[in-house]
């Protein structure tokens, strides 16, 4: 008998070993650890919410709960919905705004033993939501069929995200070259992708035979909805919207290349190039009618039937550019030289009646009518009539003003001087 009841406690000994123990009151409890400090929560002045935020499932769907300051819609359809969202669809939302259940971080959650407790894992825009990683208990979970974690209540439990492997957002920059112009990126690299909060910076080289004097640089970040359906005319549609950003030059490098930068990346982007020029070069006719009129000239023969007013040579001339006087403006420049010469910020070539364009931007309205721009021979005393143009930078909501002069027909070796008075 006595061997009998040794072995009946022994039995239930190891029951007890096997099966956990209930907590008093039938329930467990289960701790969500808060994100750390140091994750990105705040970006441009702009709140993300939490880096990562454990939400309430109901077969993979997030449960919610009526909040009249909520983000969700109740549709017609019996489905929740952005803001945005309903933008784009036909379905009428009901009164009621909704947002998601959250599992408050640090606190214990009850649950009754016995029972399933589901919830999703949902990442701010900063983060890309599929590098992930959940450990409950320090063992790495695993999703169900329809993409929630799974929670069975034997025990209580710490739920985590691997904070080490949460990857930044990562969006596309899309550089598309064309006709007379070749779009890369900084000399050096070869990338077309920039992480959430990111700068990019790019450059523009113009093919010989190419002018960009009225080149127009334009960035539109984000997809348009109807791109599928506009294609190439979704462009147009972004700069009759407001959507595109015209992007000012940072600079020239040492390839003669115009430098940009794209600040603060949070989408994708879209870099598009207008106003390049073929420079117009003088056709056969006209260097045959120049070689004739210069022969004719030593017989002092009347050349005026050739339909050329002046001599125009075949010669290339230097022109110098004086920028001392801009020092510790924000003036900028950008020189169009129009030859085919490599291409110098301050000294160049460029052939007998060929002309110069010089832009200038500052975004300082009070320089503008200081500024001073003369050369020699033509324009000495800067009695230059220009224009300036007030432009918004979308990138920094800043207004900026440009101007540009014209120095035509130059004939002899021609010094350009930039002063502010």
């Amino acid at each position: 008998m006595k061997k009998v009841l040794s072995i009946v406690i022994a039995a239930l000994m190891l029951l007890s070993l096997a099966v956990p123990a209930f907590a008093e009151d039938g329930t467990y409890n289960v701790r969500f650890q808060a994100p750390s400090a140091g994750l990105i929560t705040n970006y441009g002045g702009k709140d993300l919410g939490a880096a990562y935020r454990f939400i309430k499932s109901e077969n993979g769907y997030p449960c919610f709960v009526e909040d009249p300051d909520g983000l969700y819609y109740l549709a017609t359809d019996g489905r929740y919905y952005t803001r945005d969202q309903l933008v784009e669809s036909t379905i009428a939302p009901d009164a009621k705004t909704y947002s998601p259940e959250f599992f408050e971080t640090n606190t214990d959650v009850p649950i009754s033993a016995g029972s399933n407790l589901s919830f999703v894992v949902e990442t701010n825009e900063a983060y890309n939501p599929a590098s992930v990683r959940v450990y409950i208990n320090g063992v790495l979970a695993t999703k169900n069929d329809v993409g929630e974690y799974v929670v069975y209540a034997d025990r209580g439990f710490t739920v985590r995200v691997d904070e080490n492997t949460l990857e930044r957002s990562h969006f596309n920059v899309v550089l598309t070259s064309g006709t007379g112009y070749s779009i890369k990126t900084v000399q050096g690299e070869n990338y077309h992708v920039a992480y959430y909060g990111d700068s990019f910076r790019f450059r523009i080289k113009l093919a010989s035979g190419f002018s960009d004097a009225d080149m127009k640089v334009t960035l539109v970040r984000g997809k348009n909805p109807l791109s599928e359906f506009l294609g190439d005319d979704v462009d147009l549609l972004s700069k009759v919207d407001g959507s595109s950003e015209t992007l000012v030059s940072d600079g020239v490098d040492s390839d003669g290349c115009r430098t940009y930068t794209i600040p603060n990346i949070t989408s994708d982007c879209k870099i598009s190039v207008s106003g390049v020029r073929e420079n117009k070069k003088a056709d056969i006719l006209t260097y045959f009618k120049r070689i004739i009129k210069m022969i004719l000239d030593v017989f002092h023969i009347d050349t005026s039937f050739l339909g050329l007013s002046d001599v125009i040579n075949l010669s290339y001339y230097t022109v110098n550019i004086d920028d001392s006087g801009l020092a510790g403006t924000d003036f900028d420049y950008v020189l169009v030289t129009g030859t085919e010469d490599a291409f110098k910020m301050n000294q160049f070539n460029v052939m007998g009646g060929a002309s110069v364009t010089i832009e200038l931007v500052t975004y300082n309205p009070d320089l503008c009518n200081r500024l001073k721009v003369t050369w020699e021979p033509g324009n000495p005393n800067g009695t230059y009539g220009n224009v300036w143009t007030a432009s918004l930078n979308r990138a920094n909501n800043k207004v900026y003003y440009s101007t540009t002069f014209m120095i035509d027909n130059i004939k002899e070796n021609t010094n350009v001087r930039l002063t502010i008075q």
